[in-house]
């Protein structure tokens, strides 16, 4: 049984898509230059911009070595598989299709999680990998195959943001000068929100106090990290692991050898570990928006299992996520006692369930108040509900302004 697994009653598993297309990428490329070094671990993002850096620069060396061998014709040639063109080990497409055989993607289902704070199942569908509850909007769980669906390669901007501001970080940091460095830190995050807005939670996007919050979160958390003598110690310590790692296979799939793999994930578990009691004592965790310090440590492992599936042995890759505790299981979603009604926000619809408060749209990422009725547009008459705080929007259906007392 796969590691992510269905319920007896679930369909059976329809295999591995040959056409998967590109995994999700949350770092900046080898060529925009690398992420800034503030270390390999951030509540959010920052430890996927430094993991998923360095196994695409790896990558990129051994293609490099590859085409050098090539031009002295020594190059070789890619497997196929039954259905058609296999990726290579080493290829992140290749991390696609791993996570593909262990649960391929079906409509219907949820992640089998409950919420931290008001204790309801997760039953409505969810459409990124960040996972709200469906009675209070809580950040209930991070689902990591759903985040191995999209793409979330960076725009050049941000790479050039990163690389903007990395001589002045280091000598804030040389200088014990936090602030200066904290508001380096804001620039870079805020580039990061702006421009891979499919890496971090879809709340982002069109909540502005949602978003200027998240980036001083991460901002204060890489500030902590990069003043924290134990963290940077930790630091220097995944550097040698990293610098220690083996590979086999060819030039164009290198696979990490597993017995110098694990060194890397145990100084990896020290610091999700440091950096949990770090961001407590540091004031960093009352500064998240969604209140999750019980998946700080889950979305660490997830980035570095997108780092990093891709250049491991299948087996090797199945017992990281295992270990890793991403051994998740899907249940049939459950919508049918819920009160359809549409986001004046976007025009999504989605459902009410019984006794429910609040939502997050999947469409927009807005915060629905359930407290009321649906408002009515009296110019096209289509009923929506308003986001959380807002009493007038543009009707998402005819741009006609619709306030909580009517229409203006």
């Amino acid at each position: 049984m796969g590691l992510f697994k269905r319920k007896p009653h679930e369909p059976a598993d329809a295999g591995p898509s040959p056409d998967a297309g590109p995994s999700p990428e949350a770092g900046p490329s080898p060529e925009a230059g690398p992420a800034p070094e503030a270390g390999p671990l951030s509540d959010r993002m920052a430890l996927a911009r430094q993991w998923q850096e360095q196994g695409r620069q790896m990558q990129a060396q051994a293609m490099q070595r590859l085409a050098a061998l090539q031009q002295a014709g020594i190059g070789q040639q890619t497997g196929t598989g039954q259905q058609g063109s296999r990726a290579a080990v080493g290829s992140m497409s290749w991390a696609r299709q791993v996570l593909a055989i262990l649960a391929p993607p079906q409509p219907g289902f949820v992640k089998r999680c409950s919420c931290v704070v008001c204790g309801a199942p997760k039953k409505l569908p969810t459409v990124t990998a960040y996972v709200y509850c469906d009675y209070c909007a809580s950040l209930v769980d991070y689902d990591l195959r759903r985040a191995c669906e999209g793409d979330t390669a960076p725009d050049p901007a941000y790479a050039a943001m990163v690389n903007s501001t990395r001589a002045a970080a280091r000598a804030a940091v040389a200088a014990g000068d936090r602030d200066t460095y904290r508001d380096l830190q804001k620039q870079v995050f805020a580039a990061y929100v702006t421009h891979v807005p499919m890496a971090v939670s879809h709340r982002a996007k069109n909540d502005p106090g949602y978003r200027d919050a998240y980036v001083a979160y991460m901002a204060e958390a890489d500030t902590a990290r990069a003043f924290d003598p134990g963290y940077q110690a930790l630091d220097a310590e995944m550097k040698q692991r990293v610098m220690g790692l083996r590979y086999t296979g060819n030039m164009m799939s290198p696979t990490v050898a597993p017995d110098s793999f694990w060194p890397v994930v145990n100084t990896l578990e020290k610091q999700l570990e440091a950096g949990n009691v770090l961001y407590r004592t540091a004031g960093a965790t009352e500064l998240d928006p969604d209140h999750a310090e019980h998946l700080t440590a889950k979305l660490g492992w997830s980035a570095f299992c997108q780092g990093w599936l891709g250049m491991l042995p299948a087996e090797t890759a199945a017992e990281l996520l295992g270990r890793a505790g991403l051994t998740n299981e899907y249940v049939p979603v459950q919508a049918e006692d819920g009160q359809p009604r549409h986001c004046g926000g976007c025009g999504a619809e989605f459902h009410a369930l019984p006794g429910a408060t609040a939502i997050i749209c999947e469409g927009c990422g807005r915060r629905m108040d359930l407290g009321g009725a649906e408002i009515p547009c009296a110019a096209c008459g289509a009923v929506m509900t308003l986001p959380a705080g807002a009493d007038r929007v543009a009707c998402p259906f005819c741009q006609a302004q619709v306030e909580r007392s009517g229409i203006r």
